[in-house]
């Protein structure tokens, strides 16, 4: 298990703003289902999750670009 912090739930929640994604959005782009991103989005942090999810969810925050990243 991994901890999920609140640093990534905002990054999370921000890029999914500027970006205009929906949950099911996300969930698609990173890998993970809808009840898993729903859990990410909402639920307080931190928030422990199993390794392969974090991992995805961790490695699509360092990768992702925002549309003000331009």
């Amino acid at each position: 298990m991994e901890i999920f912090t609140v640093k990534q739930q905002r990054k999370l929640l921000t890029v999914k703003g500027l970006n205009h994604l929906t949950r099911d959005d996300l969930a698609k782009e990173i890998g993970v289902s809808l009840p898993t991103m729903s859990k990410l989005i909402n639920d307080s942090t931190p928030l422990a999750v199993q390794n392969s999810i974090y991992q995805r969810v961790n490695h699509w925050l360092n990768n992702v670009e925002t549309v003000t990243d331009e």
